[in-house]
């Protein structure tokens, strides 16, 4: 995507033009606060789906994100995935009896979207497509063909790829029940190229190391961790809490 140079419209008189190399610009990604959420369910009962009693997920939840790592960790069942869909404004506000979210010291609006994405636990990919083609699907799906060029999006995707360290497996099938594909690490790595192809300011990840060996996980960590630094921006990771085996 071209940008404005000195003296073109957008580029502030005197100000270096923006595609000067020595010139680097980074928005620091937002603070995200909440504050006493109480989210709850109406269970239901039986075959007919009769309203049963409400089921309290969160209870007078507290906390704060500022730009970087931050991480909800607990067992499961104790509310990760819940809170992240909160926060991302992913779960329906009549459950949110009491708390709020802001960003910034401001209410969320549904401008969050623009600035965050959310990668799910389940990865949802396209199994007979390759790593290229699935964040090629993703790029093209996402941005904007006025704004953005072709050569712009695959500059988008190579750089991803790179990033990610997926080169190895960028033409291989991520795979199905009946095809072999790609290992359980590169698919999440994939997964999570999906959502970074917009280089989101916010980012929510639920339980990205779940079903991952101890290495693969300490690899997807590290390598969100080092690309968090390239972008300044904010990332709220929910994650199982470790188990440490007592020992003699």
């Amino acid at each position: 995507m071209s940008k404005p140079q000195n003296g073109e419209p957008g580029s502030p008189a005197g100000a270096p033009a923006a595609d000067d190399p020595e010139v680097v610009f980074q928005v620091p990604g937002p603070t995200v606060s909440f504050s006493r959420l109480h989210y709850s369910v109406m269970e239901s009962k039986g075959l007919c789906h009769k309203t049963g009693p409400e089921k309290h997920i969160l209870k007078d939840v507290s906390g704060i994100m500022r730009p970087g790592m931050n991480a909800i960790m607990g067992p499961t069942g104790s509310g990760k995935t819940s809170l992240l869909d909160v926060i991302a404004g992913r779960k329906d506000p009549a459950g949110l009896k009491f708390g709020q979210v802001l960003i910034d010291g401001k209410m969320v609006t549904s401008d969050l979207r623009l600035i965050s994405a959310y990668v799910v636990q389940d990865d949802i990919l396209m199994g007979t497509l390759s790593v290229r083609e699935n964040l090629l699907f993703s790029v093209n799906l996402r941005l904007d063909p006025r704004h953005y060029s072709t050569a712009d999006k695959q500059q988008r995707v190579d750089s991803i790829i790179d990033d990610l360290g997926l080169q190895d497996c960028a033409h291989t099938k991520i795979g199905t029940e009946f095809l072999r594909g790609v290992s359980g690490g590169e698919r999440k790595r994939c997964s999570i190229g999906m959502e970074l192809i917009t280089s989101p300011r916010l980012l929510f990840l639920d339980e990205p190391t779940t079903g991952l060996d101890s290495n693969t996980a300490n690899h997807i960590i590290n390598l969100l961790h080092r690309y968090r630094q390239t972008t300044s921006s904010t990332y709220c990771i929910g994650t199982d809490r470790p188990h440490h085996q007592p020992t003699a």
